[in-house]
């Protein structure tokens, strides 16, 4: 009898391989790293085919490294990097490089379209804003200024679709949630718009086909299983996007239930029962659970800031910990619990990436705000996990506003790391959170989705059930969120003035001439 699983996320910087008992406990996980290329300024590439070899590699390496008979192991599912346009001509072969979801080359596209359908439309039918992420203004690209590579692509798929059927899948398939960053999907329906396709002059069959998220798709064969590790015979299973995987690797399968993940981006998603659209700004995609959707908002740096922060300003903590001293992280925590809740009135605003959800200005730029020489380098440091999680708050009011309840919230991501981070995101949200026993939720959620497809499970509730444990529950200090509720409304004003000022576009001019 089988009774372990395995799970792959093939994301943005590498990819992660982990092999999970039944009960959730990560036997063994194993990381590889890719690269992206920058041919020009706003140009985003990657080689899919690198992805695949060190999907193969970091599958093998973590099944060796579980110690577990691979013929014990049920299934594998697969998660991924969303809005990725991978070209492919008849025999599967990529045309050009990958072309990556922070690639912004379409705008042109993106203003031909805006001229001939409302913004607040393609919303609601989309379910994502009009914007250059997404596949179809790429394909739209490629049809305008590489007619060549156009011409020789048969299907334009996503990273999940490439890298199982190099596993062995039966054609490419896109899960249902990945659908969404088509950017020519009906998320209301869960089917193709037969307006923004007609509206764009593409047709269904140009990309991967719809499935259910927990699909199996094939099996893995002799020669692919030598590669990878596995057993002849392993399930291969549709999985989905890796923010959809979290969601189910955190166990937020049930309208009302919400995830905050700050990691390289932030993302803070709630799911639904309600068919969203347009949502102020929110991406709207439909839930790895069938029958649900999930209102996505998006930080572009979240906990890159605090990155930012150690490597500019705590250099200190850095080469301490190069000459054998603590991790500069513990270090720079213990600094700024030195601070007390507000930073003594000193505000981060965390747009060093620009502003994204629910703001989208392009040319918004990181703040300190409040500054004197009462503060000093612990005020910065905890001001900044303050300016992330009230970034995060903005997104929540627009669930609040839109009457969407919010009954459960989790966090992950490598900021969880920090209790005090933790608990300053309990303060400033104003309800208990919860974090995980395993904090690699993504990959956790792929392995579910493929006990699923294999029939390891009969249902998500049944494999959340047994897979995800909830570690602590951290509750709100109420004179902190008051306080919180003060610097909030501070936040709000800073960016404001800025934005509306004209401050935000004067400098990053200046920038863009330095």
């Amino acid at each position: 009898m089988a009774t372990y699983l395995a799970g792959l996320d093939v994301g943005t910087t590498g990819v992660r391989a982990a092999v999970f008992d039944l009960d959730g406990n990560m036997l063994a996980s194993d990381y590889r790293e890719y690269g992206s290329s920058y041919p020009r300024p706003g140009w985003v590439e990657q080689d899919p085919r690198e992805m695949v070899a060190q999907a193969f590699a970091t599958c093998r390496a973590a099944v060796a490294a579980s110690g577990v008979n691979a013929a014990e192991i049920a299934a594998v599912g697969f998660s991924a990097q969303r809005s990725v346009t991978v070209p492919l001509d008849a025999a599967g072969q990529p045309v050009r490089p990958a072309i990556s979801w922070q690639d912004a080359r379409p705008a042109g596209e993106v203003a031909w379209l805006a001229e001939r359908i409302d913004a607040g439309e393609y919303h609601r039918i989309a379910g994502v804003p009009l914007g250059t992420t997404w596949l179809a203004p790429k394909v739209l690209w490629m049809r305008s200024h590489e007619p060549d590579h156009y011409a020789r692509t048969a299907r334009f798929v996503q990273v999940q679709d490439y890298v199982l059927r190099a596993f062995g899948a039966d054609d490419y398939y896109t899960d249902l949630p990945c659908m969404c960053f088509s950017g020519a999907w009906d998320v209301r329906q869960a089917r193709w718009s037969d307006k923004l396709l007609g509206l764009m002059g593409l047709r269904a069959e140009q990309f991967g086909k719809p499935r259910p998220a927990g699909t199996k798709v094939g099996e893995l064969s002799a020669e692919v299983a030598s590669r990878c590790g596995l057993a002849k015979g392993t399930a291969l299973c549709v999985g989905a996007g890796d923010q959809n995987c979290s969601v189910v690797g955190m166990g937020a399968i049930r309208s009302g239930m919400a995830t905050v993940t700050l990691g390289t981006a932030g993302l803070a998603i709630l799911a639904s029962d309600q068919p969203l659209s347009g949502l102020s700004g929110m991406m709207i995609t439909n839930h790895a659970a069938g029958g649900l959707w999930e209102a996505e908002g998006l930080s572009n740096a979240a906990a890159s800031s605090y990155r930012w922060f150690r490597d500019a300003i705590g250099t200190a903590e850095v080469s301490a910990q190069a000459a054998g001293g603590p991790n500069a992280y513990e270090a720079l925590n213990e600094l700024a619990a030195s601070s007390p809740a507000g930073s003594r009135g000193l505000l981060f605003l965390p747009y060093l990436a620009t502003a994204g959800t629910p703001r989208w200005n392009a040319a918004a730029r990181g703040v300190f705000a409040g500054l004197s020489f009462a503060h000093g380098r612990g005020d910065l440091a905890r001001s900044v996990m303050e300016g992330v999680a009230l970034e995060i708050r903005d997104m929540m009011n627009v669930w609040l506003e839109a009457g969407l309840a919010v009954d459960v919230l989790r966090l992950g991501g490598g900021a969880v790391r920090s209790g005090l981070w933790n608990h300053i995101q309990a303060d400033v949200y104003g309800r208990p959170v919860q974090t995980l026993r395993c904090q690699e939720s993504t990959v956790l959620g792929a392995a579910m989705l493929g006990g699923l497809g294999a029939g390891v499970f009969d249902s998500l509730d049944q494999a959340v059930g047994r897979m995800v444990q909830v570690a602590d529950q951290i509750e709100p200090d109420p004179a902190h969120h008051a306080l919180y509720g003060e610097l909030y409304e501070a936040y709000v004003k800073t960016y404001q003035g800025l934005a509306d000022g004209g401050a935000f576009e004067k400098l990053a001019a200046i920038q863009s001439k330095c």
